[in-house]
């Protein structure tokens, strides 16, 4: 039998990365605990890449989320149930559609996002101005690196 594989970081940038992820992972999880909100991150996620990126296939939503082509498609139903996307043809391929997200999917979004934010703000009020600024910075820093990887 086989040892399990551990990943150790080989350096101290990777170090630092690992903890990134790791606290980066728990946050969204611990600030996504929004009473009453009844959707799933991925869902979240999709409005958000849509408000960011633009309308994009079912296919490329499912790869970008890492999840079944029809568990997206099942998804997407549920948000074009709610009107948060609509779905059209794709004009370069009538045999694709493309989902675009909504100004009531936005609006959804920004409230996701509000709520997330109220979670966190009692904690940020008992912080120093000093740890504030440092989270300031690292908020600037981890787009800056989503934005690389």
């Amino acid at each position: 039998m086989t040892e399990p594989q551990t990943h150790q970081p080989t350096s101290e940038h990777g170090a630092l990365a690992l903890d990134l992820v790791r606290s980066a992972a728990r946050f969204t999880r611990s600030s996504s605990r929004i009473p009453g909100v009844t959707y799933s991150s991925i869902a979240w996620r999709v409005l958000a890449d849509l408000e960011r990126d633009g309308a994009s296939r079912i296919t490329e939503l499912a790869q970008t989320q890492r999840v079944t082509q029809p568990t997206m498609t099942t998804l997407v139903q549920r948000l074009e149930g709610e009107g948060w996307v609509v779905r059209a043809p794709d004009a370069r391929d009538g045999r694709a559609t493309l989902v675009s997200v909504t100004d009531a999917g936005v609006s959804a979004l920004a409230a996701y996002r509000e709520g997330a934010a109220a979670l966190v703000t009692p904690v940020l009020t008992r912080l120093s101005d000093a740890d504030r600024a440092v989270l300031a910075r690292a908020a600037e820093l981890m787009l800056h690196i989503a934005d690389e990887v």
